[in-house]
């Protein structure tokens, strides 16, 4: 494991926070591996690992030689993120089965105080459906626009703003697993009857069946372990809902990608209900998440390096 003189040697602050979160992570995956003699595909989360240090080195090689920061922050950012992600989201999977009651009944009662409840929303999504198709694709980008960013801000020299960022959704990511460990909860898609033609209609991606699947996931927990087959758990807070207004907040000083992402990432609102599952209040709580989390996200942004322009 590197050292802390090690660590700030070779990576900047907010990577070194990144990196020490993700190895406490990976240490827990160990350990959670060795106590619940889980199942794990070793050859598909070597190939995650293989490519990380492949990403890194190449990032360290850039900015150890000064050839290009932008090129070794990207990389180093990329190689980062992977390598959170995976060790995370394996924390996740590693939590079932969940003893702890799941908080639905709590979530849909304030719902139903707010007179939401998940067959309306499906309903209003079958009377649009070309909304409907460009929320499924929506809800199914917000990862791929972290990526994106990743390589924006850091090839267009935004450090600073990359930096806060990695550190923005490392924060969120971490306290959205916790509290979920806590108190889980799946969604209202297990929860209602809807009729099969609405469901033909509207085609949710998270729908009962899935819905379902993870109810099973929380009780029985999985048969094995792999990268390939990690999916959405956490209904509250929606980290969608968060990576969403992410997406907005870091792209807003690059002129020429904050007028596509602001549309896409705001029809993600109604997609987290539609196409996520979702409870209306998870949105609220992915909107306390995130302001916690950027709260951090600015407050480690190093001293010296480029936060934010305006081309």
């Amino acid at each position: 494991m590197f050292s802390a003189a090690m660590l700030t040697r070779i990576l900047h602050a907010p990577e070194a926070f990144v990196l020490r979160v993700t190895l406490v992570a990976i240490v827990a995956d160990a350990a959670l591996i060795l106590l619940r003699g889980a199942t794990v595909d070793l050859r598909a989360y070597g190939l995650v690992l293989a490519l990380v240090a492949l990403l890194l080195g190449i990032g360290y090689a850039y900015r150890r030689s000064r050839r290009s920061e932008a090129i070794g922050a990207t990389t180093i950012g990329a190689g980062l993120f992977i390598l959170f992600t995976s060790a995370l989201s394996l924390f996740n999977y590693l939590l079932l089965p969940n003893p702890n009651p799941t908080i639905d009944t709590v979530l849909a009662g304030w719902d139903a105080m707010l007179g939401y409840d998940w067959p309306s929303i499906l309903a209003w999504a079958a009377r649009h459906p070309w909304f409907n198709e460009f929320m499924r694709f929506a809800y199914m980008s917000t990862l791929a626009q972290i990526a994106l960013l990743v390589v924006v801000l850091g090839l267009t020299s935004r450090i600073g703003e990359l930096h806060a960022m990695m550190v923005t959704v490392t924060v969120a990511g971490t306290m959205t697993i916790l509290f979920w460990a806590i108190f889980p909860a799946i969604g209202p898609s297990a929860m209602y009857a809807v009729p099969p033609e609405l469901l033909a209609k509207v085609r949710p991606l998270v729908g009962p069946d899935y819905g379902r699947e993870l109810a099973s996931l929380i009780s029985d927990g999985p048969s094995i372990l792999s990268p390939d087959d990690v999916r959405g758990l956490i209904a509250f807070p929606s980290f969608h809902t968060v990576l969403a207004l992410v997406s907005i907040y870091y792209a807003r000083t690059v002129k020429w990608l904050l007028p596509v992402l602001v549309p896409v990432n705001l029809a993600v609102l109604p997609a987290v209900l539609v196409h996520g599952g979702h409870h209306l209040v998870d949105i609220g709580g992915g909107f306390a998440v995130l302001a916690l989390a950027l709260l951090c996200g600015r407050r480690t942004q190093p001293a010296g390096l480029p936060a934010a322009t305006t081309a």
